[in-house]
This record gives structure tokens, C-alpha cells and sequence, in this order.
């Protein structure tokens, strides 16, 4: 509203619904302005009915002034002109000023502009709030699913995963092929451009991997990558790997431009650029903005544009909205979904102390309670697969024997994925078990971009940590097993890596899923009766699909997030 500033000074001297007599001049001296410019203010203000504002002719006939609206309505305005303008932080910012009934009115407007929404252009846009994530979409340095996600709709891959079938299909690459497991080809598309223009070619899909560490599980076991010409690349691997190409399915492999790597690779994480469906055209404090790709070299997706507007977590928004994962009626099913991955303990066994012995690490395991970790939603964990964890009956555990002889104190390092996200929790509960058990503890909340240190895992004993699974399962279990970042692979003695390596390599060169499973829960079962790694808990989700909708996959999983390249309209 133009003038609300003037509104706001009004309401602090004049009441809302009572009827003033005032002067041209005690307004100009309270508005702090000139009397010509006082009664432009007051004519606009009585014309978009927020005051009645009535002059009398005749001398000594003052002007009467009745406000229409209370300072809080002022504020709960102001608050909706900003969102409708975009300003989404100061729509929020006055919103929280608010009392809790005019808090309510504000989500309920709100709602109005969520969803997929009417544009006056011909859109089809998909807008919802969502926290500050603080998004890291270089694919190389993701490291939320938030961050994953966005990479995912923004960039393409050479190849892709189907979970349904258990196969990869062309994406950027049209074919793949291989004779011996040790070279492989990939024929790439022509006319796949990036979003800033330039044509996809081989010294892109060169350079997408030559970012990576050269110990980073992805590439460690690339000899060299060759340009055979301009739509043609050649991988020379080091060892035999028939699961190369789902390697390369990964989020962490999608295709950059070289050109805009070598100009500012830091600013690429803030404004990738990618050849998938969507371009990131916004990237502020109050919104991400994502627009179709018109220029797409495949299927062009239904939706137009997503709008992720930065909504504060402290702010109360209104859980009866179908985005924020509640059902707002009957006509939304509610899905109960137990999440891939698992939360749970790595003993450090290569740290001098304690840990280091299996006797110690044993005695250790027999103390700590799974199920008090759980929260009401979980189940206690035996695998990082959910339906291995419902196939295996572990005995029930001996009384403890002893409490295990130590007289210093355990450090616990606790997972922190970002700011405000960790296992602390996790970790606390750990402690509290610990020292019922007469061991002291301490705990520490460690950021994944530490997790890499060698003197991470010369310092703490135990890691508290979980993981997520992406859709192919197979491919994240293999990256966990050899990730720094996890903890598990640094933390094993040199008999266990031995042996780690011994079977990682029989599932890389083996071409039947059934092997390649049988041999990685050996790796499973061998951590577990080494006392390496304990298992905590499953987690469950609660979502809402709608059971008749003219939109089809507008739903979020249990991360509120939507795939976006999925979304039609019947």
C-alpha cells in the first residue's frame, strides 16, 4: 500500500473506528510533512478505504479522521503486500510482529498463493515455502539432499538410474559400451546445450571428472579419460568395474560446463549452470526460482516454473497445507514410509586406546540400548537395507559380563550435515549410556567437511552418524562404504580394509545383482561381528498423496521435496 508508513504513524495517534476531529496542521507536524503534502496522503488513504476523512468548509470547521483499520491490520497488510510483491523475508518479517489470531489470518491468506498457482502470464508454476538450506548446487561439493535435489532438476547425467528395472538408460550419452570391463565409451547426444548456450561436448564431460580428488570413490579407479573427438570419451579404468556406468548415474556426476568451471568455479555453487530441464533463474534471500529449460534436448517437463520461497523455520506457517506434509481433508491418503539408510555408531579401531581392541569394543556394544534411540516413528536397525533388517533375528543380548576397564574418558564425534542439522541428539544418548556404564564421555558436533581430516580419526573414538539411501540403493551403499565422510572405511584396521577391498573388488567385476548383494551383506555381517559398526535406527516418514487429483506426482517425500520433472496435469 502506498503510504503505509503514514497509516502506521496515524495509528499511534488516532483510534481505529472513532471518528477525530484534527488540524491540516497537527497531521503535517505528526506525519512530519508539509499541509500541501498531508492532505495527498489523507485523499489517497480515504479513496483505498483504509481512513474516512471528512473536510468541512467554513471557518474554524476542523477536518474529522476516523481510522478503518488497527496498526496490527496495518502491519498484517504490509505483510501481504510483500509477499504478493515477492519480498518474501519482509512479508515474514512483519508476519512474526503480529499476535498469534493475526498470525493465523496471514497463513490462511497464504495458502492462497501456495500450490500451483494462477499466473497472469500463461504459467503453470509450482510455488511452496521452504526453510533456508543455504543450497550448495556444485554437484562435486553438494552436501545436503536439499542440495542433491536441486542438482538433480538442473543438471542431466550421461547416464540415468531406473529403481524399477535395476538398469541405467541414456541420458547426455545416447549409447554406452564396453568389451572387457576396463574401458568403457560413452557416444554422446549432439545439440545438448547448457543453459547459458554452449553445446555439451567431450572436454565437459572431461573436465566434470578431472575435479575430483584423485581418492574420491567416484574416480579412484579412473586411469585416464580421453577425448576421442567431439561427441566421443573414452574411460581407461585401472581395474575391471561392470558397475562403472551406474557410477556415473550419481548426482555428484552430473555434467558441467567447462567454461564456466574455469571463470569462477566458488560462485558455480550459488548460480549453477547446468543441462537438465530446469535453469536456476533466481537465487536470493527470498526465493529460488527455478524455470524450464526451453531449450532442452529431452523431454520438455509440464511445469513452467517452481518458486522455493525462504520461509524462517522459526516462523509458524500453517501445517494444514498439503506441502508442509499434512492432509488438509479426507481426500489425502496418508502413507506410512520407512526410509533406506540408517542411523548408527563406527568404532574407531584404528585410534590408539581402548577402541582399538575388540574385547573393549564388544563390551561396549553390550552396553548400548538401540531402541532408546528410536525415536516414536523408528525401528531399531540391523542393516542399512530395511528389508534385510526385517529378515534378521539377532540373538537377544547377554547379560554385560563386566563393566570394560577404563579410567580416561571416550570422545564421540557427532555428525553435523549443516548448521543446526546433526546427531547430537544421537550422540548424547550415547554418552548418557556410556557413563551409566562408568565410562566418561564427551561429545562434539563435527561438520561432514571436517570428516575427511586424517586428524579427525586420530582424535575421536567413536562417530555417531546416519545416512539416507538414494534411489539406487546399491551404488550408495558403495559409496558409503568407501566415503572419508562417513567414517567407516578410515576408521577400520588395515586387516579390515584388506578385506574391504578384497570383496569391493569381487562385486565390481561380478555382472549379476544377486552376487554383487550376497557379497556386500558379508561386508555387512563382518562389521558387525568385528564390533566395527552398531546399528541405531530406521527412520519412518509420514507423507499425504491425494487419492483423486488432476495433478499427477505432485507429492513430497519425507524430505518435502517434489520432483518437479514428474508433475502433469490430467
Amino acid at each position: 500500500m502506498k503510504y503505509t508508513h503514514h497509516m502506521k504513524v496515524l495509528a499511534q495517534y488516532f483510534s481505529q473506528h472513532e471518528e477525530t476531529e484534527t488540524t491540516i496542521a497537527r497531521l503535517a507536524d505528526i506525519l512530519n510533512c508539509s499541509e500541501r503534502h498531508v492532505k495527498t496522503i489523507m485523499n489517497y488513504l480515504d479513496k483505498e478505504g483504509f481512513v474516512d476523512w471528512k473536510t468541512v468548509r467554513g471557518r474554524g470547521k476542523k477536518p474529522k479522521l476516523k481510522l478503518n483499520y488497527s496498526l496490527d491490520a496495518i502491519r498484517l497488510n504490509e505483510a501481504k503486500e510483500a509477499i504478493a510483491t515477492e519480498n518474501y523475508r519482509e512479508g515474514f518479517r512483519h508476519a512474526e510482529k503480529l499476535p498469534a489470531e493475526l498470525q493465523v489470518a496471514f497463513q490462511h491468506w497464504l495458502q492462497n498463493h501456495l500450490g500451483i498457482v494462477d499466473s497472469e502470464e500463461p504459467l503453470d508454476i509450482l510455488r511452496y515455502p521452504f526453510y533456508e538450506t543455504n543450497l550448495m548446487m556444485d554437484p562435486l561439493h553438494m552436501i545436503s539432499r536439499h542440495d542433491a535435489h536441486m542438482i538433480q532438476q538442473i543438471f542431466d547425467r550421461l547416464v540415468e538410474f531406473d529403481a524399477a528395472t535395476g538398469k541405467t538408460f541414456p541420458k547426455i550419452a545416447h549409447h554406452v559400451e564396453s568389451k572387457d570391463g576396463m574401458t568403457w565409451i560413452f557416444y554422446l547426444r549432439k545439440g545438448v546445450t547448457f543453459h547459458h548456450g554452449k553445446e555439451l561436448t567431450s572436454e565437459d564431460v572431461k573436465t566434470t571428472f578431472s575435479r575430483f580428488p584423485k581418492e574420491d570413490s567416484l574416480v579412484k579407479n579412473i586411469h585416464s579419460i580421453e577425448c576421442v573427438s567431439k561427441y566421443v570419451v573414452k574411460f581407461h579404468l585401472k581395474q575391471k568395474d561392470y558397475l562403472f556406468p551406474r557410477y556415473l548415474t550419481g548426482t555428484r556426476a552430473s555434467i558441467v560446463p567447462a567454461d564456466v568451471i574455469e571463470k569462477d568455479e566458488k560462485e558455480f555453487g550459488r548460480f549453477p549452470v547446468g543441462s537438465g530441464p530446469y535453469q536456476l533463474t533466481k537465487h536470493d534471500a527470498d526465493i529460488v526460482r527455478l524455470d524450464v529449460f526451453k531449450n532442452y534436448y529431452g523431454l520438455r517437463p509440464w511445469l513452467d516454473r517452481i518458486d522455493i520461497i525462504k520461509a524462517p523455520s522459526r516462523f509458524p506457517l500453517d501445517p494444514s497445507h498439503p506441502l508442509l506434509l499434512t492432509a488438509p481433508d479426507d481426500s489425502w491418503k496418508k502413507v506410512e514410509r520407512m526410509e533406506e539408510g540408517a542411523d548408527y555408531i563406527i568404532f574407531n579401531c584404528r585410534k590408539t586406546g581402548p577402541v582399538r581392541e575388540k574385547s573393549f569394543r564388544k563390551k561396549l556394544v553390550q552396553f548400548i540400548e538401540p531402541e532408546k534411540f528410536c525415536l516414536p516413528s523408528e525401528v531399531v536397525a540391523h542393516s542399512f537395507i530395511t528389508e534385510r533388517t526385517k529378515q534378521l533375528h539377532p540373538e537377544r543380548k547377554k547379560p554385560v559380563e563386566a563393566t570394560p576397564a577404563f579410567d580416561g574418558e571416550l570422545l564421540i564425534a557427532a555428525q553435523q550435515i549443516r548448521e543446526g542439522v546433526n546427531h547430537k541428539r544421537e550422540a548424547d544418548i550415547l554418552k548418557g549410556q556410556l557413563e551409566a556404564a562408568g565410562i566418561r564421555a564427551k561429545v562434539e558436533i563435527v561438520p561432514t567437511s571436517e570428516w575427511w581430516n586424517s586428524e579427525t580419526y586420530e582424535k575421536y573414538d567413536l562417530f555417531v552418524a546416519g545416512v539416507g539411501l538414494a534411489e539406487d540403493l546399491f551404488l550408495s551403499l558403495l559409496n558409503l562404504l568407501q566415503s572419508k565422510r562417513m567414517a567407516i572405511e578410515p576408521s577400520l584396521p588395515e586387516e579390515m580394509r584388506e578385506f574391504l577391498t578384497e570383496k569391493l573388488t569381487l562385486i565390481r567385476e561380478t555382472q549379476t545383482d544377486k552376487e554383487r548383494w550376497r557379497l556386500y551383506f558379508e561386508i555387512e555381517d563382518r562389521l558387525k561381528s568385528e564390533y566395527a559398526i552398531l546399528f541405531l535406527s530406521h527412520r519412518s516418514h509420514t507423507v499425504y498423496e491425494q487419492k483423486d487429483s488432476a495433478y499427477v506426482n505432485i507429492e513430497l517425500d519425507s524430505y518435502g521435496r517434489v520432483d518437479y520433472r514428474k508433475v502433469w496435469k490430467r
